[in-house]
């Protein structure tokens, strides 16, 4: 492999390492705001998308969630023996069951919405607007490249200053290393003048 195949490589692998760790870190701070409400991250999850969506299959939030049926099935359990969602079958296919919120499961979700809101709002406090955007925009860049379905159901959440601001789009092409080596000379580059 060419030096430069190979920091390519190395890059893509420190990316993506820093990636799964910020991730991790971050859910684990993020699931520890839910915990005192009885409430996995997981949990959390179900019972906001069926508040979000209203009665929906198991199946699909399983999706949603990016979680198997196996799991989804523990999970859904876990809620409907607190009596925080219940199954339904539909009138004419029994097989097809629909989750639903019960007022419990409504409860528990408006109480435990705020805390887990301001635990995201305080780990994102240390990237600055500009940064949370740019963020924002590379992650729905990758969910696109891992899933074409992928939706930008929340594009209205991007901040069109810091969009104008650093010049990325998210429907900018494709760029390859190259461009970012250009940039991070060029910015080591101006800290070394300064």
């Amino acid at each position: 492999m060419s030096g430069k195949g190979e920091k390519k490589r190395r890059r893509a692998l420190d990316a993506y390492g820093r990636l799964q760790r910020a991730a991790g870190l971050a859910a684990v701070r993020v699931e520890a705001a839910v915990h005192p409400f009885g409430l996995s991250a997981s949990q959390f999850g179900v019972l906001d998308t069926v508040a979000t969506r209203g009665a929906v299959h198991q199946q699909e939030i399983a999706e949603a969630l990016g979680r198997s049926k196996a799991q989804m099935t523990a999970i859904i359990d876990a809620l409907a023996a607190r009596d925080l969602v219940r199954r339904e079958r539909h009138a004419t296919d029994r097989r097809y069951i629909t989750v639903h919120l019960t007022d419990a499961g409504g409860k528990v979700l408006e109480l435990a919405t705020p805390a887990r809101a301001a635990a995201i709002v305080d780990l994102m406090s240390e990237l600055t607007g500009e940064q949370k955007s740019r963020l924002a925009r590379l992650c729905r860049r990758l969910l696109r490249t891992l899933d074409p379905n992928e939706t930008d159901r929340d594009e209205s959440l991007v901040d069109d200053d810091a969009v104008a601001h650093d010049g990325v789009h998210s429907g900018d092409a494709h760029h390859d290393d190259d461009d970012d080596e250009q940039h991070d000379d060029h910015a080591h580059h101006s800290t070394a003048v300064n």
